[in-house]
């Protein structure tokens, strides 16, 4: 286990290709970025935690099966208006490198 947990930070850790020079954006656009960067951590944290206690609770493979569906769903609802928002952002910091 710890090998395969030192072999995934190293891998991490190295650039792939054509990431070399990472995205620039304007810095009014950067405090609104970072939130809405944070406010997916956070959902995805809350996403691993709910599948974890789920696959920890001792109902049925078939409910736990029917309730992993459920989360899928609600999680995916509740991501959307992030990735939308990111999404502008990105467009916005885009829009903005042009014209300089």
């Amino acid at each position: 286990m710890r090998d395969s947990h030192a072999s995934y930070i190293g891998s991490a850790q190295a650039s792939p290709a054509g990431w070399a020079d990472p995205p620039t954006y304007p810095d009014d656009l950067l405090p609104e970025l970072q939130s809405t960067l944070s406010a997916l951590a956070d959902l995805e944290v809350r996403y691993e935690i709910a599948q974890d206690s789920l696959e920890e609770w001792s109902g049925s493979d078939e409910d736990k099966q029917r309730l992993r569906a459920e989360l899928a769903q609600v999680h995916r609802q509740a991501r959307e208006p992030y990735l939308q928002h990111l999404a502008l952002l990105q467009e916005q910091g885009t829009t903005g490198r042009s014209h300089h």
